[in-house]
This record gives C-alpha cells, sequence and structure tokens, in this order.
C-alpha cells in the first residue's frame, strides 16, 4: 500500500523492520537472513559499532550473547565422516532397469516391519547401496543415514524429479476427474 505522501517504501524490503519492544539488533537480524538464504556468494554487510562502548557494557554483552546465540544455532558447513561414504551423485544415478522393475514388484519394507531400529536402518541403507561402517555408538548407522537423508533432500531438489512428480500428480488428478465423471 503507498504512503500517504506518495513515497516509495522500503521497510521491509529493502530494509528489514522488526515492529516490537526490544528491538533485535539490525546486524544479527541481516546475519540471520543471510544464514538462511545460503546464495554460495559472498555477501558483503554493513558492521554495527555501539558508540561509547565503554560507557555501554551492556549493549555490548548483548550483542555477543545474540551473535553466539545465531552460530550455536548454524549447522556445520560441512561432515566429516569416519570412513569413506559413497558421493552423492554416484548415488544419484539411474539404477539398472532390471532394479527399478524389481523394486515394483517387492517394494522397500514398511515401518509395521519386526525389526530394530538398528536393523531397519541397515537394511534400507543396504538397498541403496549406503555402507555402514562399523564404529562406537552407533556412530556408522547415523552416518549412513545422513548420507540417505542428504541423498533424499538432493532428489527433491531436483529439477528433473521435481517435473516429474507433478506430471505424476496431473495424472493422478486427471485420473481422479475421469472416475468421477463416469460415476
Amino acid at each position: 500500500m503507498p504512503k500517504p505522501d506518495g513515497n516509495k517504501e522500503d521497510f521491509g524490503i529493502t530494509v528489514l523492520d522488526e515492529p516490537a519492544l526490544n528491538h533485535t539488533d539490525p546486524s544479527v537480524l541481516e546475519m540471520k537472513y543471510l544464514q538462511t538464504k545460503d546464495t554460495g556468494k559472498r555477501v558483503q554487510i554493513d558492521v554495527r559499532s555501539i558508540e561509547n562502548a565503554e560507557k555501554n557494557p551492556k549493549d555490548v554483552q548483548n550483542w555477543i550473547k545474540n551473535v553466539n546465540e545465531l552460530h550455536k544455532n548454524r549447522p556445520p558447513a560441512t561432515i566429516q565422516y569416519s570412513k569413506v561414504m559413497p558421493d552423492i551423485d554416484k548415488l544419484m544415478e539411474e539404477w539398472p532397469p532390471a532394479i527399478e522393475n524389481l523394486l515394483k514388484d517387492i517394494p522397500f519394507p514398511g515401518p509395521d516391519i519386526d525389526m530394530s531400529p538398528d536393523d531397519y536402518a541397515k537394511a534400507v541403507l543396504a538397498m541403496l547401496d549406503i555402507p555402514v561402517h562399523k564404529g562406537a555408538d552407533n556412530k556408522g548407522i547415523i552416518e549412513g543415514l545422513h548420507v540417505m537423508f542428504t541423498l533424499f533432500s538432493t532428489f527433491k531438489e531436483n529439477q528433473h524429479f521435481q517435473k516429474q512428480q507433478q506430471q505424476q500428480v496431473n495424472q493422478e488428478r486427471d485420473g481422479d476427474q475421469d472416475f468421477m465423471s463416469m460415476g
């Protein structure tokens, strides 16, 4: 909605605005925004200074606390596995047609199967050709599951599979409409 004086309103578009009694430090808010954006590019941000910092130790402590909280909630940039794990691109490769057809007839085990969670995870990881290395405290299973969820996330973000899934949804919807028109 335009301002009554006709000037351009930039709040919330070029400048982050937070209406509240206790405002978030703008530099921390900007870092939080950039953390979620993940453009892969280096972004230049303004450095905020606290005037008369020696007379405002509370402001300095609040800023340090806020930045520490931001970094505490940040996921690690890279994961270092204890043993070599398969490359996600290699796992994304198309399976041979014989395996594709076999999976149509014999699906992955469902959650109602009588197995311990560890054994179930190992079975699913084996079906996806993701190794489970031996390690203390189920570390091998955890690392294998991390690779599996990374693979799942990569599939969901892949444009080819998004188009394929959209086509399947459209076909199912069209099939439902055909069924409804028959009744």
